[in-house]
């Protein structure tokens, strides 16, 4: 027996070695593991009363559900807020009268991203001004347009047919109708 230690004794020592340190080394992964469960465990359950699991993880899923649902309200008012906000200008100036220097009057269209809005215009002469509004819907007037609200309307429509994403701003004409 004392043969058997001798020849393969040291080959016992150094594999029950091996086999400690790699024990030890599987020990310390699953402890950092545990800790890592214990850290994920604790944020899941900060803030939320109950103590099984699967109180925590309905808790959790209807907050999400919840949340869910208002960023989808969201969504919906503003793409609502998107169609229904002002976001395509057109601006005439004018000179209507020959007896009043400048372009003191206007026309000015504002539009929203289904092309309905109002447009405003307003004249002036040496006796006073006057300022009238007109609906649009989807680019055109149910009332008679003179050339001038046509052609602030066709600025602010043309101006979102050039350039879509890019939102449009007032574009002054020198002088007559452009």
């Amino acid at each position: 027996m004392t043969a058997f230690w001798t020849t393969y004794g040291l080959y016992l020592w150094l594999g029950s070695l091996v086999a400690i340190l790699a024990m030890a080394g599987l020990i310390v992964r699953l402890t950092l593991q545990l800790r890592a469960a214990m850290r994920r465990y604790a944020t899941l359950t900060n803030g939320v009363s109950g103590e099984q699991l699967d109180e925590i993880w309905d808790a959790r899923a209807s907050q999400v559900a919840r949340h869910d649902q208002q960023l989808d309200q969201l969504s919906r008012q503003v793409t609502e807020l998107r169609h229904a906000s002002v976001q395509h200008v057109g601006l005439i100036r004018f000179n209507p009268f020959g007896d009043v220097g400048g372009d003191q009057s206007f026309a000015v269209a504002l539009l929203d991203g289904d092309h309905n809005g109002v447009i405003l215009s307003s004249i002036f002469s040496r006796a006073g001004v006057r300022t009238y509004a007109k609906f649009v819907q989807a680019g055109a007037s149910p009332s008679s347009l003179s050339d001038e609200e046509e052609a602030a309307i066709a600025q602010a429509v043309g101006a979102s047919l050039a350039a879509p994403a890019a939102p449009s701003t007032l574009k002054p004409s020198t002088g007559g109708i452009s």
